[in-house]
């Protein structure tokens, strides 16, 4: 029954206005009873399409001004004055409001405090507000609906059977739904569809529309915008980065607590209505506790990444559009969409931009893209390589023995023609473990992988990721943005060994990575490193986690040879002299050792020298001069 009344008074006045002014036409036209009467209904008919499809109350006063107008001239002069005398009124009282609105000037700094939350005039000595912000131009009609965004079903089901139970039985006062999910997932544009799925107004603010520099007048804006989406009667009425405006009130400013304290309040008046409220966020945590309960959001909508169909045709349309519909191949587009899931739909659509800017530049010929190209175009987005360094050595360059080089090689070919190698039946393995002694050339190998493959490159170590309960979630979910991506992880045997309480949780966590529980990201290889693979939990080392496992050791003593022989000759340069018998010293005393360890020896011998240089001008490098360097080094020897 109220929603019948409220539906009548809106009507009511536009009708009226109508049926006045058919009344003057047909009392200026001398029409019969019967031709006035259809001027009557034809005019009431008019008013209402102006009321419905623009501003109400601008049109409400030129078809009444109109109708005052006729009835002054016709038979109804009276009441025609009269009219026309409460119109004037009206407009004078509308102009002056509107003229002390553009005198208001802004608060100086010295006088920005907040008014009492009771009422919103100024306090003693201040400026009067500004006058509140127009947002008409942010009702719009929606420009799609759902037929226009593919896949995603399950989102737009429940979207679109929250809003029919909205609409369907507002006097059970159930509304507000709160949209969640990274940046660039489409909350907006959900928001958009689903106004054009049920052909109603879409009406829109966000914080950068409301906020104000005015004292007390964000909050004044807020209660304006809500009061606009009531005046609509039927919409979609979004609050995007709807944080800004629900701050936790714990810690915050007692303005962000009168903002927040406002939208909750404002919220609540606006159940019962046929404006369907939503609110988008990235993080629920941001959010006023009170927020987010039921009361005020009975429904709460989780915004994913695009799932494989609406990936597919997002990139399909941002390609095919910077380079014309034959510009990728299906194949390589499947390919591409499977190992993209998680990415946020603005990062697929600017794949086509970016192919568009490597043609101009030169680095993509005519024709397909290829797989390996469009690799390279993501990477080109994500604008990281991660932590690769710049002087990262190459496979070749690195001393360990044969077999684990040739391992290294071969996982490096696999990654770099993943593509191809999928199509032939392959896969990657979901982790690997680097085991041997200390200073094998571990991290130099995980480095090296992902220069040879193009990868990016993160790494973290047992003991970092021991200092924060979420660290390894930050790590890998930045992994997973950076992808196609290595993780090394360093001294795993600190996480990964057989779990105890304190390290049980952080250990389940790395294995529901590498698992893929709750859905396997593609394209992120876990690589753990350790001096002690005995220590490790035997469920570590089951097939499906870290199953390749490749050793690192002490290079032999040809390939010490080789290595100490050439980093001779780089440092020593044209400065110093070295007798092949001091070359023979220290290949000798080094026999055993790590490359590492070589490394710290070798630098000292050369410090030794320098040292001797300027204090005697000496050249020239001895076997006495080897064995008094290296005697001074806490490293076995022999």
């Amino acid at each position: 029954m109220k929603d019948v009344i409220v539906f009548t008074a809106r009507l009511f006045p536009p009708t009226l206005t109508g049926t006045l002014a058919g009344a003057g036409v047909g009392s200026v036209l001398h029409l019969h009873d019967r031709h006035r009467l259809l001027a009557m209904l034809v005019c009431a008919g008019l008013a209402l399409v102006l009321h419905h499809f623009v501003r109400a109350a601008r049109w409400l006063m030129v078809t009444g001004t109109f109708a005052i107008l006729i009835l002054a001239v016709g038979q109804y002069s009276v009441l025609g004055a009269g009219l026309l005398g409460v119109g004037i009124v009206l407009w004078l009282v509308l102009r002056a409001r509107h003229r002390d609105g553009k005198t208001r000037q802004p608060i100086p700094p010295s006088l920005q405090h907040p008014a009492p939350r009771s009422g919103t005039q100024s306090a003693p000595g201040q400026p009067a507000r500004q006058p509140t912000h127009s947002l008409d131009d942010r009702v719009l009609r929606a420009r799609f609906s759902f037929d226009a965004i593919t896949g995603m079903a399950d989102t737009k089901s429940r979207l679109l059977n929250a809003a029919r139970d909205i609409l369907a039985n507002p006097a059970h006062a159930r509304n507000g739904i709160l949209l969640s999910g990274g940046p660039g997932n489409g909350k907006t544009m959900f928001a958009e569809a689903l106004a054009g799925e049920l052909r109603i107004p879409f009406f829109s603010i966000s914080y950068q529309d409301i906020a104000s520099k005015w004292v007390n007048e964000t909050p004044e804006r807020v209660k304006a915008a809500f009061a606009q989406a009531t005046r609509l009667g039927q919409a979609v009425f979004l609050i995007d980065e709807v944080d800004g405006f629900i701050k936790a009130r714990t810690d915050s400013h007692h303005m962000d607590r009168d903002l927040t304290n406002t939208m909750l309040t404002e919220i609540i008046r606006l159940r019962g209505t046929r404006i369907i409220l939503i609110a988008a966020t990235n993080d629920l945590e941001w959010l006023d506790g009170a927020a987010v309960r039921e009361g005020r959001f009975d429904f709460k909508v989780e915004v994913p990444p695009p799932d494989a169909p609406a990936r597919e045709t997002l990139l399909a349309r941002s390609v095919f559009k910077a380079l014309g519909p034959n510009a990728l191949s299906s194949p390589v587009l499947k390919s591409l969409a499977a190992r993209w899931s998680g990415f946020s739909a603005a990062r697929l659509m600017a794949v086509g931009p970016q192919l568009a800017d490597m043609r101009r530049a030169g680095l993509l010929a005519a024709g397909q893209v290829s797989f390996e190209i469009a690799m390279q175009a993501m990477r080109r987005i994500q604008g990281s390589h991660g932590q690769l360094p710049e002087t990262a050595k190459a496979i070749e360059d690195i001393i360990m023995p044969d077999r684990s080089a040739q391992e290294i090689k071969k996982l490096a070919l696999r990654l770099r023609h993943i593509h191809r190698m999928e199509q032939l039946g392959g896969t990657l393995p979901r982790g690997v473990l680097f085991y041997g002694p200390p200073g094998t050339g571990k991290t130099l190998a995980a480095v090296a992988l992902a220069k040879a493959s193009g990868w990016a490159f993160l790494s973290t170590t047992g003991a970092e990721l021991l200092h924060s309960d979420t660290a390894w979630k930050r790590l890998y979910q930045r992994a997973s943005a950076l992808r196609p991506c290595i993780l090394f992880l360093d001294e795993a045997d600190d996480v990964l060994a057989v779990r105890s309480g304190r390290i049980a949780p952080l250990t389940n966590q790395i294995l529901a990575s590498i698992d893929g529980a709750g859905g396997r990201v593609p394209d992120v290889l876990i690589i753990a490193a350790t001096n002690h693979p005995e220590a490790l939990d035997p469920a570590v080392l089951r097939g499906g986690r870290l199953e390749q496992k490749i050793r690192f050791d002490v290079p032999s003593r040809e390939s010490l040879a080789a290595y100490i022989r050439s980093q001779l000759r780089l440092k020593t340069g044209d400065t110093f002299a070295i007798s092949r018998q001091a070359v023979e010293c220290v290949i000798t005393r080094l026999e055993g050792c790590s490359i590492a360890d070589t490394d710290a020896a070798l630098q000292r011998l050369i410090d030794e020298a320098a040292a001797r240089h300027i204090e005697s001008g000496a050249t020239t490098i001895t076997a006495d001069d080897v064995r008094a360097a290296l005697s001074t080094l806490d490293i076995a020897i022999g």
